[in-house]
């Protein structure tokens, strides 16, 4: 837009329109409010009125007004003026299916400027250049058919190009396989030779391995390194070259360091922290990170935790004296910040206390990072809400006092799970309500039911498991808050079974009954127990201690037989798994347990052979290290030995089985037992790779190595992915026989599937390498519920 401007009074004597437009002089002065004859000053409120006017028309994509043919005060006004386009349709060629945002967001009979055409050919230009087609042509052509406006826009991606040779020149420092170790964006880890290159041409990428090029020279006191793309050719294979240039320059050492302003924390302290001495190689990055860093051990995160919320630090290159650069950091403490108030927000089931009283920071208290980390952590830990979208916003007072708001969203904690099969001619199913946002509170308040009482923390879970010849019903009960300011959740667990017992399905049980028992009956078991689970904070957030008290009363054939059980359970269990339980990139998860029973042989002599007796220790330990994007090695293993007080007691109560995997579709007669899952060996008696002995196992080991590789992330935790697994294990019913490196050795693969609502599914084909007489050894493990 453009207009000489002096400030006189003129008369308008003609308009006249020009540039690429159709409309006409009369409807540009209707339009604009300016017409023939009038008296308008220049520069003036009308001309930029009118020039509003016009654009708000959005008939223009470019708009000028000019004056001309001054006599005396008379002027004539000229609108330069460029229509915009009106598109009916946009047809792309070349691109396939790919759909770019910038082309969904024009619709038909849109008016649109020449500009916006060239941003959606730079846009799709732009698309195909980071994909390695640095040789993208795009073309354009707007034709008229049957009145319709239609944009052509041509795209020939031509070849993608890789790059055949890398050359480095000036490097002295770091040889040319740790530079293009650097090039991570540029050079692929993992390709499929022939079918696609190791590298391709995208100048983005490079530019970002220049970076980490520059990094790495300056952490070894490399300070004004250079990197820089020197040339590029294209060689016979069409692929192209390049040359990189490196411009190493002075390699620096640490001087004085200096510290200024520090009153709170000493000086000595500060140096501590800091780990940077006077001589060290000058690495500036290393030594900003320890300056300035929050997520690590840093003089800034030091002072935060102190409360120093306002605290400001600048490092400063004081001065450089040949190789040596001193350095000052000027320190600024301002006063410490104390918490005001605490909010919560986002919250429409769950109640605020069940909030608060996971956040270990309170008003009043310093502002701690450390404390407001822990509380987003148990937080998360609740799986109340979407971990993704929990977070403290922090709004400054003016009296040296913050309020902290959180804020979350809520997701559902309920879920159902039914799930079923067909195995050994019977028909399995089960079928769970897991309810973990219950409030027994609101039980009996009809009104606050979201549709059913909810709000308070509380776990509530209803089972029902069903075959041809079993049945079983379950009830669950948790209150996560007992004590009133720690985590400390007590349950109560009740729980019916009645099946049919098969001698040779349920051989663990029939060494304790009646050798004049012949025949097939039926086993009733009345369960309950109760559970006392306490987080152990003073060791760290991922450590915690189960105890609990079982009873159990056993019922064969109408009172023919009458077994009792009252044991007791000790586990310690630590699980530090990150991101989540479901696939864990990195992290451990450690667990000792212990269950026994009184000796009852020992200590009551009458009716002795009614109560089940024994003592068990197992532990389990497995960690998980990322390899690579995406994919990470699960190792670990296991060890278990099950012991008796009374040597003449036969028991089979709590005996190892091993073999096949841990399914929830296969319902034993008494559940009291331990199933250790080894893929590619059965479960099953009258399998030959069944490896179990004949009355259970009193102890075992087995050993595990699983290389997974996550396929998709979904939404709400669920995840599909693949793995490979070689593991082997060791059962015996004689401790003195039992040899640990005597494992029975499988390997294969698989597939698992997390859905939210319904748990793990998954498929494993394991080869049993020490299976003997057996005629298909590649055996299928259909995994449902839970993982292994």
């Amino acid at each position: 837009m453009g207009i000489h401007q002096e400030n006189h009074k003129f008369k308008v004597k003609n308009i006249y329109v020009i540039g690429k437009t159709k409309y006409d002089s009369s409807f540009v002065s209707s339009l604009s409010h300016i017409f023939p004859g009038e008296e308008i000053y220049i520069p003036g409120k009308k001309v930029d009125q009118a020039i509003i006017k016009l654009w708000k028309s959005n008939l223009f994509g470019k708009i000028s007004i000019y004056k001309k043919n001054i006599s005396k005060n008379e002027i004539d006004l000229f609108f330069d003026l460029e229509d915009l386009i009106e598109i009916h349709k946009i047809n792309v060629e070349g691109i396939g299916n790919t759909i770019f945002p910038i082309i969904q967001k024009i619709h038909t009979g849109d008016k649109i400027p020449e500009y916006l055409i060239q941003n959606i050919k730079n846009d799709i230009k732009n698309y195909y250049v980071k994909q390695g087609y640095p040789e993208v042509t795009i073309t354009s052509q707007l034709i008229i058919h049957n009145n319709k406006n239609i944009l052509n826009i041509y795209v020939k991606k031509g070849e993608r190009i890789g790059i055949e040779y890398i050359l480095f020149d000036g490097n002295q420092s770091l040889s040319k396989k740790t530079l293009l170790h650097l090039m991570k964006k540029t050079r692929k880890k993992i390709h499929i030779p022939i079918i696609e290159k190791s590298s391709y041409f995208v100048y983005e990428n490079i530019k970002e391995d220049f970076k980490n090029i520059r990094y790495k020279y300056q952490s070894m006191g490399f300070r004004d390194i250079q990197v820089i793309l020197d040339s590029i050719w294209k060689n016979n294979t069409g692929d192209y070259g390049i040359k990189i240039k490196i411009i190493e320059g002075k390699k620096y050492y640490l001087g004085n360091i200096d510290f200024i302003g520090n009153t709170i924390v000493k000086t000595d302290s500060l140096r501590k922290i800091l780990s940077y001495k006077k001589g060290d190689i000058y690495d500036k990055n290393g030594i900003n990170n320890n300056i300035l860093n929050t997520n690590i051990s840093s003089i800034i995160s030091h002072y935060l935790d102190l409360g120093y919320l306002f605290i400001k630090i600048v490092p400063v290159e004081k001065r450089i004296e040949d190789d040596k650069i001193h350095l000052e950091i000027k320190i600024e403490e301002n006063k410490p910040v104390y918490i005001n108030k605490i909010y919560i927000s986002g919250n429409t089931i769950t109640k605020d206390h069940v909030i608060r009283r996971e956040l270990n920071i309170y008003p009043g208290d310093l502002f701690s990072p450390k404390k407001i980390k822990s509380s987003l952590f148990r937080l998360i830990n609740l799986n109340l809400f979407d971990k993704k979208r929990i977070y403290p916003y922090i709004q400054t007072n003016n009296n040296n006092t913050i309020d902290i708001e959180w804020r979350v969203t809520e997701k559902s904690a309920n879920q159902i799970q039914l799930y079923g099969g067909y195995g050994k001619e019977k028909l399995l199913g089960n079928l769970q309500l897991n309810f973990g946002n219950f409030s027994i509170n609101n039980l009996f308040k009809l009104k606050s039911w979201k549709p059913i009482p909810q709000g308070d923390g509380q776990k509530l879970i209803l089972s029902c498991q069903f075959g041809k010849y079993f049945q079983s019903y379950g009830f669950s009960f948790t209150e996560p808050w007992i004590e009133k300011d720690k985590p400390t959740s007590l349950a109560l667990n009740i729980k019916y079974s009645k099946k049919k017992a098969i001698k040779t399905e349920d051989i663990y049980f029939f060494p304790l009954s009646n050798e004049k028992i012949s025949h097939d009956g039926f086993l009733e078991r009345i369960g309950t127990s109760v559970k006392l689970n306490k987080l152990l904070t003073f060791l760290d957030p991922y450590s915690k201690i189960e105890l609990s008290i079982n009873y159990d009363k056993f019922s064969y054939d109408k009172n023919l037989l009458k077994l009792n059980n009252l044991s007791y359970s000790i586990s310690l269990q630590r699980f530090s798994g990150e991101p989540d339980f479901v696939f864990p990139l990195r992290g451990s998860k450690i667990q000792l347990n212990s269950i026994f029973t009184l000796p009852h042989s020992i200590l009551f002599k009458e009716n002795r052979s009614e109560w089940v007796e024994f003592f068990k220790f197992k532990i389990n330990s497995y960690w998980y290290k990322k390899i690579i994007d995406k994919m990470i090695m699960k190792i670990g293993g296991e060890f278990g030995l099950l012991g008796k007080y009374y040597t003449k007691n036969l028991f089979s109560f709590q005996k190892f089985y091993m073999g096949g995997i841990k399914n929830s579709m296969n319902f034993k007669l008494v559940e009291n037992i331990d199933h250790i899952p080894l893929r590619g060996y059965s479960s099953h008696i009258n399998d030959p790779d069944y490896i179990t002995p004949k009355n259970g196992g009193v102890i075992y080991n087995k050993s595990i190595l699983e290389i997974r590789y996550l396929i998709k992330d979904f939404s709400n935790l669920s995840k599909l992915w693949t793995n490979f697994f070689i593991e082997g294990g060791n059962i015996s019913d004689s401790y003195q026989e039992f040899n640990p490196l005597k494992m029975k050795k499988s390997f294969g693969f698989g597939f698992r599937f997390f859905w939210l609502p319904m748990g793990f599914f998954g498929i494993d084909i394991g080869y049993p390498i020490d299976g003997k007489n057996i005629k298909s050894k590649w055996k299928t493990h259909f995994i449902i519920g839970q993982d292994l």
